[in-house]
């Protein structure tokens, strides 16, 4: 029985909407009327029916659920109603005018039926003495009198015309901006609506799903540009109504809507005039061209469009599109940054080897946008905490990439694999998505510019920070101009630095001819420290120059009672001359004099930073191998006789030692193992190729913690070597090398475009040959091992 009665109570609703959506306002006194009353029946009958929708939802055990839909819908109804009963008192308002000129049509036919019956012209024949050539030609003279004074009426009417299609021009246009304002603010605001994260999965569904999100929401934008702009350039046709019925205070350029002749004043169509005084509504003085002065029929004046009013609606209507616009490009931005970092995750040992193993056409293809990527938000982006993050995650795919490029520079690799066909598919959606969002981007900025160029509007868009963007009125925001100043203060800190140095090489052999190429790496860290204060200054106005004789001081009520200060403009203005300047040049020019009364930190954030330098040296020698070295009998083998041994991997370009490690080929050279001889006169051909990297570490991860620590902890808990500038797993014990402790995300890092701009005191900086060590290590190594086989012990 409940289901039943909330049913019809539904059915009911539909159909009263649906009366209501397709009913007509009506057209004419009569119909408005009439239409007028049916809507208010409909009124109180939708107000008596909440009694019929509380009892359905009382008299059985409803579903919250239909109890929700039941009493939106009703809530729906209602606001409908409200709206079609407004929009009827409007329209009566505006059809009742048809009384006003069905009066006026009916007083002319009345004053001319009068006329007719009551008139004595024709009786009046004069003596029989006067001559009735002076009696007809003054008949004449009254018969053009008559016609020229009733084309005078209908001149007047043809002016009030105009004044009437002003009038409904201006009517009409405030009520489309209000409409349009209402409407876009409740319909695009829901557009930029927060998203959730947790809804992010990464996958190809998330990055359609945005781009066909950008489509729709760039459609909307550019619907609403057009029609905003059809009202901009609608509000230039505006005439100011209000002006006819408030006294002006300044005189103003009227135009004439007719000839007009009277014994003062004379002037014709079209001829601009300068009104002086509306006080009377039916007669206004005005100066003509020629200087003449006197009162002239309201009726025949127009004040010129445009309307201030109307110009102010369709900027505020600009910058609240701009304003709903601009979040949106935020909002849009933060949920691709939030898809991209999803795809660019912290990858696995497993998922490292998988992605250096794809394809080299794959892997440029893949740097290649990795670096567009980059280029293209870090204009906008830059400082953002997400594209921080997003950054240092790109930099260590590059790593990996770049690194596997090196690795396997000799070799041929590439085969395909599930994860490198599912991130170069990723990657190249990501690619698209950013294209689509630079569209956005450009029209909106487009639009921006567009709304920039007004000068001097009555309304602001303030936009400090982001984060911080909102809409006020210039009324709001220029009553700071004598409060407070703003000052910023930037301090830079350094501490103590490393310097290390590493060496790694890489070769291709061809039979026992080779060229040898070696990379040294030069790691150096250094901490920069930035504190940013942020100080609010307090100043009082303690005196005003007095402009007539710029030495006298005033006080500020003095100058606001003598017109120097005007308060609601916030000018400073020399009465004798009447020229001003706004009070911030008058503060700037010491005309305005102040005296600080108090500073106050309002805001203040402190930041440390690493610096990790890498320079690699790349170094190619070609060069022939004589011999290698057993690493068991230490005999000399010739290449063919180590490679059948095992000893030298032609393919890896490694040598491997009697414990069974794979040791590159330059350091087997370096340690004496591998025998070579150099090419004579090629050193001079093949000069080091020297490439420097900068990193800005902002965070070290702290295993045993958990957390995320800052550089100058990392240094102190031990987490980074300042002498060899490796990574230390504090829950392991295990050193991870810069190269590898960034690409797995233990270490936060970014790349650092220009370290050139970073000042690094050399002084705090220290070399360690890494290579140096490495080759010690070999040779103590291959000493202890002789020592042992000459005293016949056996390992």
């Amino acid at each position: 029985m409940a289901k039943s009665e909330v049913q019809r109570c539904m059915d009911w609703l539909f159909q009263t909407q649906t009366e209501m959506e397709s009913a007509s306002f009506g057209k004419g006194r009569l119909s408005v009327l009439e239409t007028l009353a049916r809507q208010q029946a409909k009124v109180k009958d939708i107000i008596n029916f909440r009694d019929k929708v509380d009892s359905a939802l009382k008299s059985e055990n409803v579903d919250d659920k239909s109890a929700r839909e039941l009493d939106g819908n009703y809530n729906s109804v209602k606001a409908l109603s409200e709206k079609r009963s407004s929009c009827l008192e409007v329209i009566s308002q505006i059809a009742a005018l048809e009384d006003l000129v069905q009066n006026i049509s009916t007083e002319f036919d009345s004053r001319a039926v009068h006329l007719v019956n009551t008139s004595d012209v024709t009786q009046q024949k004069g003596g029989p003495t006067q001559s009735n050539e002076s009696l007809a030609r003054t008949a004449q003279n009254c018969i053009s009198s008559v016609r020229q004074n009733w084309r005078w009426i209908f001149q007047v009417m043809q002016c009030a015309e105009v004044h009437l299609r002003n009038a409904a021009g201006y009517q009409e246009y405030f009520q489309e901006i209000e409409e349009a304002e209402y409407w876009m603010n409740t319909t695009v605001s829901r557009i930029h609506l927060s998203f959730d994260r947790s809804k992010l999965l990464g996958n190809r569904s998330d990055a359609e799903a945005i781009l066909e999100e950008i489509r729709d929401v760039l459609a909307a934008y550019l619907q609403w540009q057009t029609k905003v702009d059809y009202l901009f350039d609608k509000a230039k046709q505006v005439v100011p109504v209000p002006l006819r019925l408030k006294p002006l205070n300044d005189p103003k350029p009227v135009i004439a809507l007719t000839d007009y002749i009277s014994d003062t004043v004379d002037f014709i169509e079209g001829e601009t005039l300068i009104l002086l005084d509306n006080s009377d509504k039916k007669k206004w003085k005005v100066k003509t061209e020629k200087g003449q002065v006197g009162f002239v029929p309201a009726v025949i004046l127009l004040i010129p469009a445009p309307c201030a009013e109307a110009i102010d609606a369709a900027i505020r209507l600009r910058l609240q599109l701009l304003s709903l616009w601009t979040a949106s490009v935020k909002r849009l931005g933060y949920q691709m940054i939030a898809f991209m970092l999803l795809v660019f995750r912290d990858w696995t040992e497993e998922e490292v080897s998988l992605l250096q193993a794809m394809a080299a056409v794959d892997k440029a293809e893949l740097l290649r946008i990795l670096q567009y990527i980059e280029d293209t938000l870090i204009e906008n982006w830059n400082g953002y905490g997400d594209f921080q993050e997003l950054q240092e995650r790109i930099t260590r795919l590059k790593m990996i990439l770049e690194e596997a490029n090196e690795l396997n520079a000799n070799t041929e690799s590439g085969g395909n694999n599930n994860l490198s066909t599912s991130v170069v598919v990723q990657i190249k959606l990501l690619e698209n998505l950013l294209n689509k969002y630079k569209d956005f981007w450009t029209f909106w900025e487009t639009f921006k510019c567009i709304v920039e160029m007004l000068k001097n509007p009555k309304f602001l868009l303030v936009c400090d920070k982001w984060e911080q963007l909102r809409f006020v009125t210039s009324a709001h925001f220029v009553k700071f101009w004598d409060t407070q100043l703003d000052l910023n203060s930037y301090e830079l800190t350094k501490s103590q630095a490393s310097l290390m140095l590493q060496e790694t090489a890489k070769e291709e052999l061809i039979s026992s001819e080779v060229t040898i190429e070696e990379e040294k790496q030069e790691l150096t860290t250094d901490t920069v420290s930035t504190s940013l204060e942020e100080e609010q200054h307090t100043f009082i106005i303690t005196g005003v120059l007095d402009p007539r004789d710029n030495s006298t001081k005033l006080s500020l009520q003095e100058a606001i009672s003598l017109g120097i200060v005007n308060e609601s403009t916030k000018r400073y203005i020399n009465p004798i001359t009447g020229k001003s300047m706004s009070m911030t040049d008058a503060m700037n020019e010491g005309r305005v004099i102040m005296e600080f009364v108090s500073k106050r930190k309002i805001r203040e954030e402190k930041n440390s930073y690493g610096l990790i330098t890498i320079k690699i040296t790349k170094e190619s020698r070609p060069y022939t191998i004589t011999s290698v070295v057993d690493p068991r009998t230490e005999e000399k083998l010739t290449v063919s006789q180590a490679v059948n041994n095992n000893i030298l991997d032609t393919n890896n370009s490694t040598y491997k030692t009697e414990s069974g490690e794979n040791i590159p080929i330059a350091d087997a050279i370096q340690s004496g193992l591998v025998h070579v001889t150099y090419h004579e006169g090629d050193e001079q051909h093949h000069k080091p190729e020297v490439i420097t990297k900068t990193y800005a570490v902002h965070g070290v991860v702290d295993q045993k913690q958990k957390s995320k620590v800052s550089f100058a902890d990392a240094i102190k808990a031990g987490l980074l070597s300042r002498d060899s500038g490796e990574y230390i797993n504090n829950v392991t014990g295990e050193h991870i090398g810069v190269h590898d402790a960034i690409m797995k995300g233990f270490i936060k890092a970014r790349v650092v475009t220009d370290p050139t701009k970073l000042e690094i005191n050399p002084e705090n900086q220290i070399v360690v040959e890494k290579l140096s060590s490495a080759k010690s290590k070999l040779l103590r190594g291959m000493k202890a091992i002789k020592a042992f086989k000459q005293l016949g012990i056996q390992k």
